[in-house]
């Protein structure tokens, strides 16, 4: 049986054939996402969002060892890493790690974010995500997209596992396990999945006297213009 992924065909024995398709990681990983033709891997979306809403998104198309070993045993992938084709075009700010975890090799790209926004344009460009709200105000945090991975065009999308790491104390969520602050879902082909999970995070008590300050100031201002005016 024969297995397509990012331009190269596969038999089960590692004999591969250079099908001259040419995916950019800005395609492949860091915003679309084409899971729709990564049959043979699985994709690991990981999220870290801190308490000012900054944080870093890591997308992984993640390799078994059975899978690299057949990859790299096939005669024209000699001196060849299974990651090489996946790190070609990456957008400006977006750095690329390939990596073994557990005697899986992950070809992943990282990208910050400075604010809740910056990540929403992230996750809406990955073509498959449908952001349903993503926030942070005052300390609490409000996560909830969904994730599609039905049949498109005939192919059957990957496996993926959604990781996403919060700061604080985790509230309502309905991931299917937790490790610490990193909540996990696990997504299967076919399904779609709804993901949703809150936190809150306490403000320095520094801050809501400033804040006291400032509203105090702001009233007194106010005052003083309007007794002006009359």
């Amino acid at each position: 049986m024969w297995e397509l992924w990012k331009g190269i065909v596969c038999n089960k024995r590692g004999d591969c054939v250079e099908l001259g398709m040419r995916i950019s990681i800005r395609q492949f990983l860091s915003l679309v996402v084409p899971i729709f033709l990564l049959s043979a891997c699985r994709v690991v979306v990981e999220t870290k969002i801190n308490s000012d809403g900054s944080g870093d998104l890591h997308s992984s198309i993640v390799f078994s060892a059975e899978e690299k070993q057949n990859f790299t045993a096939s005669p024209e992938n000699a001196g060849k890493s299974i990651c090489d084709s996946l790190w070609e075009g990456i957008p400006a700010g977006a750095t690329f790690v390939e990596e073994e975890k557990d005697g899986e090799t992950f070809c992943t790209t990282v990208r910050s974010f400075s604010n809740a926004g910056e990540l929403r344009g992230y996750y809406e460009n990955m073509g498959n995500i449908t952001v349903n709200e993503l926030k942070m105000g005052f300390g609490k945090l409000v996560f909830d997209v969904q994730a599609d991975l039905t049949p498109k065009n005939g192919n059957e999308p990957a496996p993926m596992e959604w990781r996403l790491t919060v700061s604080g104390e985790i509230g309502n969520n309905n991931a299917d396990s937790a490790e610490g602050n990193t909540l996990i879902w696990n997504i299967e082909p076919g399904e779609v999945a709804n993901l949703h999970a809150e936190s809150s995070v306490r403000i320095d008590p520094l801050i809501w006297v400033a804040i006291g300050l400032l509203l105090v100031l702001a009233i007194v201002l106010v005052l003083l213009l309007r007794r002006r005016a009359r």
